[in-house]
């Protein structure tokens, strides 16, 4: 009776054992992908990770760095062969080693895989390409922006209807007069963390980041009046402003020291609205970020390396890391900005961000990422950081970033990024 009973329950689990197999055709097969080490992108990987492996069998290690360990990782991982990480989150910093990425055509093309992205992201420049073809799937988009204090304007009449910085600096003069004598700074920015300042320059740059023969390159003129500008902005900020590290600023702003602030919006947002971290929970907005320039994207997306040992189980865990819902839920669990306009359309989140959604959207439709290298880039805050505290004018700011520049060559990815962005010199 008990072998019959045995027989019975094994052959009723075959069928199941079968599909399951079926289900997990990449069962067995291990993955490692990397991540910033954030608390955000990397926790979204860490949240999900359990239910990946259980619902594909794949084996899925993730590496989390800070984010400079991360891109040299990533580069000498690439540049050697070694194939370590099958999966690598990045963005334009590692431009130098696209062309070792695995073209991701053929895989977006059999899945239909896509989705209603917000159309400046999943093109080239915010999504990865090397020679027209797609390496990098976007899966997060956060456009620098300015918030604001909502109370504040509202008693001093100051309106958010910028459009240039001249704008934006004549409502700081009506704001410094409104809050005269009290201890709230018209404006904070993380001036500390020198490898911020750029992200102002972009904004009130008008002209080319690369020339027409393919170098790093600025408008001279223009270039030096934006820079003029940006060094103007400290005046505002509250004393030691200078040594503001990211945090540090964001604290000015959430415990109510500031009616506006300069930032990357989703690394305030989950503690704006948090009643225990911050003070404006129910008077802070996104306001436009002013032009002629872009609003600074960071849209990271996930590679494949060309030398992964298992490509079909990399886009495994890419598709299920990146998708609406999954960018939807890191939005509200972790304030990580979403590359999905579906996002910013769900009913039951417009009216819990209401003044967030507008702003972002906004912004990220006018934002862009850059073409520049990690060399190049950190040539050009070095200097932009030193005329902030005043050691170099913005005359040497600008011809030390030329002379250094000179010396780096820009991978072909990103003067075709550039070129597809309308940052190249016209020929």
């Amino acid at each position: 009776m008990k072998k019959a009973l045995l027989l019975v329950l094994i052959i009723a689990l075959l069928p199941l054992g079968g599909a399951l197999a079926q289900d997990m055709p990449h069962a067995g097969e291990e993955v490692v992908a990397t991540y910033m080490q954030s608390g955000t992108y990397d926790v979204g990987a860490e949240n999900i990770a359990d239910a990946f492996r259980d619902e594909t069998g794949i084996e899925l290690e993730l590496v989390a760095s800070p984010w400079a360990v991360l891109n040299q990782n990533h580069i000498t991982d690439l540049t050697t062969g070694t194939g370590e990480f099958d999966v690598m989150s990045g963005e334009f910093w590692i431009a130098s080693v696209y062309d070792k990425m695995l073209p991701l055509d053929d895989f977006v093309e059999r899945d239909e895989f896509g989705g209603d992205y917000i159309p400046t992201i999943w093109q080239p420049g915010p999504s990865g390409y090397f020679d027209g073809k797609r390496i990098g799937i976007p899966y997060s988009a956060d456009a620098y922006g300015i918030v604001v204090r909502t109370d504040i304007f509202e008693e001093a009449g100051v309106s958010t209807d910028w459009e240039t910085w001249d704008d934006y600096i004549a409502a700081l003069d009506k704001l410094a007069m409104h809050l005269e004598g009290s201890d709230i700074a018209p404006s904070v920015f993380a001036w500390g963390a020198a490898e911020q300042t750029p992200s102002i320059f972009l904004g009130m740059y008008d002209g080319y980041l690369v020339d027409a023969d393919g170098n790093y390159a600025l408008d001279e003129g223009a270039a030096l009046a934006a820079l003029e500008q940006m060094a103007s902005l400290l005046a505002y900020n509250p004393e030691g402003a200078a040594g503001l590290s990211i945090d540090e600023a964001n604290s000015v702003f959430l415990t109510g020291r500031a009616a506006t602030m300069i930032c990357w919006v989703s690394f305030m947002r989950a503690s704006a609205q948090d009643p225990d971290a911050s003070l404006v929970v129910d008077n802070w907005a996104v306001a436009p970020f002013p032009g002629p320039g872009f609003p600074f994207l960071s849209a990271w997306n996930l590679f494949i390396s060309e030398y992964s040992d298992s490509p079909e189980a990399a886009w495994e865990w890419v598709k299920y890391y990146i998708n609406a819902e999954q960018a939807t839920s890191r939005f509200v669990e972790l304030g990580v900005g979403s590359p999905y306009l579906s996002t910013y359309e769900d009913p039951d989140l417009m009216d819990a961000y209401s003044h967030d959604f507008p702003g972002m959207v906004h912004n990220l439709g006018r934002a862009q990422s850059v073409p520049w290298v990690f060399e190049a880039f950190e040539i050009f805050f070095r200097n932009t950081s030193e005329l902030v505290i005043g050691s170099i004018s913005a005359e040497e700011a600008l011809a030390n970033t030329l002379a250094g520049w000179a010396e780096v060559t820009v991978p072909p990815a990103l003067v075709q990024s550039a070129a597809a962005q309308g940052q190249q010199q016209d020929m």
